[in-house]
């Protein structure tokens, strides 16, 4: 019996870890948000969030560590491997083509997280935004009158 207690209480720690680690800094919590919506570089993430490369690296780290995020790999013809900075080629496949690896993505765990935690918080402070604005303009017209 002990040991089924202590079999639960190993399943359910890691979410919290994962959910600790995410809501320690709002900025990983705005990384999971945009990596949501495609797998992106570590500039992409940085220039849509408006923040240093630096400081994204950092977090990203953070997020790989806790498993939320991993490195996005694909496999390519000579062709159509994409050009650009933070594409490396990993070696070659059996089928012949290349192995890339660019930029990062959402793992299953991550993707929990975003589903569970994120977006919610999200919708939820979308829809108190509107409704402050719709507040505001029913205030304006008023004064107008």
């Amino acid at each position: 019996m002990a040991k089924k207690k202590v079999e639960k209480e190993v399943k359910k720690k890691p979410i919290f870890e994962k959910v600790g680690l995410v809501f320690r800094s709002p900025v990983r919590a705005e990384i999971l948000r945009e990596l949501s919506e495609s797998p992106q570089r570590p500039i992409e993430i940085a220039e849509n969030l408006d923040l240093e490369k630096q400081n994204i690296n950092y977090h990203l780290n953070a997020l790989k560590r806790g498993g939320m995020i991993q490195t996005r790999r694909e496999e390519f013809t000579e062709e159509e491997v994409p050009k650009g900075k933070g594409t490396r080629i990993n070696g070659i496949s059996k089928s012949g083509k290349l192995k890339v690896a660019q930029g990062v993505e959402l793992t299953e765990n991550g993707k929990d997280i975003v589903n569970q935690f994120i977006s919610p918080l999200y919708e939820e402070g979308v829809s108190e935004k509107n409704e402050r604005i719709k507040e505001k303009n029913k205030n304006n017209k008023k004064e107008d009158e």
